[in-house]
């Protein structure tokens, strides 16, 4: 009787054992699957937003050698999102944003769309972001990001001052001197502020310049002196 009360308690243990193992593995299995989740959700977010800011960068003419380095880091959130998840959507989704990016060329387009102009200048300042994480990380060193940073803050200037130029030129085609004139001050006064060598604005500044002063009406040099007999007559016949 003993003996078979033993081989009870031990049987119950072995069954316990195992429940609470094949518990621990399930458990673990629906974290190990969340956390997949989360990563490829976050992954797929940041490798979007990435191709989506070289795509307006290459758009604005960006330099170079910043796309090549987001590219780069997109790069390897993307091979990361390969090995979680091969064949899932999240792939498929990633890999014609990459092959729409690629095929991505110059334009000034943008310079005739407030909207389109928001939209650069969003991916820019996302881009500045982006450039500071990897200094913080190490993935490029400071004086490349300062670099890179001053690239960006002046690809921001000038199209926001060209974009100004270009509507500019569409309203004086309209006879829209007036209007044509604002833009034109707009554009001076944004490149008077920009912290950017004078070299490398002048070119821009002394277009503008000289538009103005095409535009504008001139003041005469010497005060204008009237005959009083003149001014007399033209005020006696100022009927209305």
């Amino acid at each position: 009787m003993l003996i078979e009360n033993i081989g009870y308690i031990i049987a119950i243990v072995c069954v316990g054992v195992i429940a609470i193992a094949v518990n621990y593995y399930i458990t673990n299995r629906e974290v190990d699957t969340k956390n997949r989740q989360e990563r490829l959700t976050w992954l797929n977010e940041q490798a979007t937003r990435t191709l989506e800011a070289i795509k307006a960068l290459k758009e604005a003419g960006c330099k170079p050698e910043i796309v090549e380095k987001l590219n780069q880091h997109v790069t390897i959130q993307i091979e990361e999102i390969s090995t979680l998840a091969p064949d899932s959507e999240i792939m498929s989704q990633i890999n014609q944003t990459k092959e729409i990016t690629n095929n991505t060329s110059a334009s000034v387009t943008h310079l005739n769309n407030d909207r389109e102009l928001k939209r650069i200048q969003i991916y820019i300042t996302y881009t500045e972001k982006l450039i500071k994480q990897m200094v913080k990380h190490r993935t490029i060193n400071m004086k490349l990001g300062k670099s890179y940073m001053s690239e960006l803050y002046w690809l921001n200037i000038r199209n926001v001052v060209d974009a100004h130029r270009t509507q500019a030129q569409r309203v004086m085609e309209n006879k829209d001197i007036l209007t044509a004139i604002s833009h034109l001050k707009h554009a001076k006064a944004i490149l008077f502020r920009a912290q950017v060598p004078q070299s490398t604005k002048q070119e821009r500044l002394d277009d503008i310049q000289a538009k103005l002063i095409e535009l504008e009406p001139q003041r005469p040099a010497h005060p204008v002196y009237f005959d009083e007999d003149e001014e007399d007559d033209d005020s006696n016949n100022n009927y209305y």
